[in-house]
């Protein structure tokens, strides 16, 4: 999960009207949410090109399909799911009273995320994992569950959003790929990592494979930087421009168009490195941390 500013989208000509009059036509009864489903379809290429036809949840490369849009609130019926008492498998509850979705948000733009479909569609048993987001929002506190836009604020979402700038940076990995919680446990933190991990298949063994194939990759490129950032220190004739050069292929890997990365992966494995340079020497690490936000 990388953070993903929705705030940019292109929207076509006239589309906020008619997303205006087919919100206030579902609220009125008058329609189904996928009776004007062209809404969300219409945006799906604006989206996809914010992350690069990447899965904004796991980070995945997709094919731009009508499915690719995802409600982050839930379009209809909301079912209630929560983490067993294991930490590790989910269990579904009823919600009371019954919600039968977030109709004012069905055709708003920030509600839209752009998903593969192993991180929107219910599934079991997906090589080791269960989940998919479907119809789940699960809250840290059901009894503030806001069933009117104006209440909408009261809501603490479980699942970590990646359109909030802080809630990506949540999620720590192992040198494997595999997602984890470091936060203590049972906290509230702990619980939405976990949570977020099982519901969007986070930890699915060939996405795992993926990241740790591609820090695999940069982690070479990464020692070479330093190695040349040291000649350059000592003075050694020829270190800078070969320090530069090296830096360049570096950066190439943390730009968000980057079509090819799990950069927030990459970004935790940069940060676990400058965490090692104890003496503070490779201060270009930080800037290209800070170029991403």
């Amino acid at each position: 999960m990388r953070f993903i500013d929705n705030s940019i989208v292109d929207l076509p000509p006239g589309w906020e009207v008619r997303a205006g009059l087919a919100t206030q036509a579902l609220i009125n009864g008058d329609i189904e949410a996928d009776d004007r489903a062209n809404i969300w379809q219409d945006l799906k290429n604006s989206l996809a090109d914010i992350s690069s036809d990447r899965c904004w949840y796991c980070e995945t490369g997709i094919p731009r399909t009508d499915n690719a849009v995802d409600h982050f609130r839930p379009k209809g019926r909301v079912r209630g799911v929560r983490l067993s008492g294991d930490g590790e498998s989910l269990e579904n509850y009823q919600i009371q009273p019954e919600h039968l979705g977030y109709k004012w948000a069905a055709y708003h733009i920030e509600n839209f995320r752009f998903s593969c479909q192993h991180c929107n569609e219910f599934r079991k048993n997906l090589r080791g994992t269960a989940g998919g987001k479907a119809s789940y929002f699960p809250l840290v506190n059901e009894q503030h569950r806001a069933y009117d836009l104006i209440d909408q604020d009261n809501e603490s979402p479980a699942l970590l959003d990646p359109c909030d700038v802080l809630d990506w940076r949540m999620l720590s990995y192992d040198k494997a790929g595999k997602p984890f919680s470091h936060f203590n446990s049972g906290s509230e933190d702990d619980l939405r990592v976990k949570l977020s991990i099982r519901i969007y298949h986070l930890d699915q063994a060939s996405v795992n494979a993926s990241r740790a194939a591609q820090w695999a990759q940069v982690k070479p490129i990464f020692e070479d930087t330093k190695k040349w950032f040291l000649k350059k220190l000592r003075g050694d004739v020829g270190a800078d421009a070969c320090f530069r050069r090296e830096l360049k292929k570096l950066r190439q890997w943390f730009n968000p168009k980057n079509k090819s990365t799990y950069l927030g992966f990459l970004v935790y494995q940069l940060e676990q490195e400058q965490l090692l340079d104890s003496e503070s020497l490779h201060g270009w690490i930080g800037e290209i941390l800070r170029g991403l936000g």
